[in-house]
């Protein structure tokens, strides 16, 4: 599809149009004394990631099906112990 093209004049008294245009996926150019200056494009979001809340409760839904229960010690907690066995 070609690109849409207004001179900065026509794209200040129409502004509202072009972005209309463009949130369309249309390409608009602005010209200035018959050069292409600017290109107005939509900005095309990633798939999912306006739904982020409902793929954070999935994952926390997952951990609950996957958890063992089980508590080992940490790291840490088994280097204290080590320590003190050593004195």
């Amino acid at each position: 599809m070609p690109a849409m093209t207004a001179t900065i004049e026509q794209a200040q008294a129409n502004w509202a149009h072009l972005i209309a245009l463009a949130q369309g996926g249309e390409d608009v150019v602005i010209t200035s004394e018959g050069r292409a200056i600017v290109r107005l494009t939509a900005i095309v979001s990633k798939p999912g990631s306006s739904n982020r809340q409902a793929w954070l409760a999935k994952l926390a839904r997952l951990r609950e099906l996957t958890a063992t229960g089980k508590t080992d010690p940490t790291t840490e907690e088994t280097l204290d112990d080590l320590r003190s066995e050593r004195g």
